[in-house]
């Protein structure tokens, strides 16, 4: 018989908060946990204890950063043409460390099949990032990003490397990431603490593994088009639309406008023709079902030295 005891019902429900995450709000404190516990009614042994459970299962990754608006990074776009090894491109590309976010679609006359997302701190790590694939992309787009005169680089990148390795799911997490770091715990809080301040640190978060099942969607793109400003507000406003992309037009990105619509592959096409009517737009020029990879939430862009493998 299942064990019906306060104990574990605690830890049931212990488990769901955990699922839940704590987003972006992981107390910058010496002692976390106790803070932790105090407001989920356990005590800081038993949360500290599911946890590791949690975390030794796959199901919660390490205390992670989540950097924010105020740390100066790139973030681009790019489509590769089709390739005899598609699969071993799209798992190559999931494998860098800046990538968030890979498309594959389904194979359409002169449609790009593979399309990605990748962030870097400036363009000579995204450049460092491209030289491992074996095949480079047919057309890139530099993405909004955080502007210049409102972002900050990272003055300690030694600690913001050590943070997106993890840090170790113990009573003293910051102590022990400034004991391998030479400093104190005091030094190091206070830096956090700083970042936080100017927004380059949202914050840090515990919480569960990206999923590994891809999202199913519909692609569209439109190479000869100046869709007006309330035509774009009014796909952007669709709970659906997952990505919207305006741009010039040009030789290095020659779509003025695309757009990635969640939906299952039976109601995708139908959904496209209803949203882009609801527009007023006319069909876009080409499109394709997809396939969304998500190989981490948050692109890794101080742990470069190395491949990452997707989170999990």
């Amino acid at each position: 018989m299942p064990d019906s005891s306060p104990h574990a019902s605690c830890c049931a429900s212990l488990r769901q908060t955990l699922l839940q995450g704590w987003q972006q709000t992981f107390p910058l404190h010496a002692s976390p946990f106790r803070q932790m516990a105090a407001r989920s009614g356990s005590t800081p042994r038993e949360l500290l204890g599911v946890c590791q459970e949690l975390h030794r299962n796959g199901a919660l990754q390490s205390i992670q950063p989540c950097w924010g608006d105020g740390l100066r990074r790139e973030r681009w776009r790019f489509a590769f043409e089709p390739v005899a090894d598609g699969a071993a491109l799209a798992a190559a590309l999931a494998a860098l460390p800046g990538c968030i976010r890979v498309e594959r679609c389904e194979p359409q006359p002169g449609m790009p099949t593979l399309w990605a997302e990748i962030e870097a701190l400036d363009e000579a790590a995204l450049a460092r990032q491209l030289q491992r694939l074996q095949h480079q992309p047919s057309a890139r787009l530099r993405l909004p990003s955080p502007p210049a005169d409102t972002s900050l680089t990272c003055d300690d990148p030694r600690l913001a490397e050590r943070l997106e390795e993890g840090l170790q799911l113990c009573s003293r997490p910051f102590a022990e990431c400034s004991r391998q770091l030479g400093c104190s715990e005091y030094k190091l809080l206070a830096k956090l603490q700083a970042w936080r301040r100017g927004h380059q640190l949202l914050g840090l978060a515990l919480k569960p593994a990206p999923t590994r099942v891809p999202q199913p969607g519909v692609l569209a793109l439109w190479k000869h088009i100046e869709p007006p400003a309330a035509s774009l507000a009014r796909l952007q406003a669709h709970a659906n639309v997952d990505r919207l992309v305006s741009a010039p037009g040009m030789a290095a990105w020659p779509w003025r406008l695309s757009l990635v619509l969640l939906a299952t592959p039976q109601l995708a096409m139908d959904q496209l023709r209803e949203l882009v009517a609801d527009a007023g737009l006319r069909m876009p020029d080409q499109h394709a079902r997809l396939q969304i990879d998500r190989p981490r939430d948050q692109a890794l862009l101080f742990r470069t030295q190395v491949a990452a493998q997707p989170c999990g």
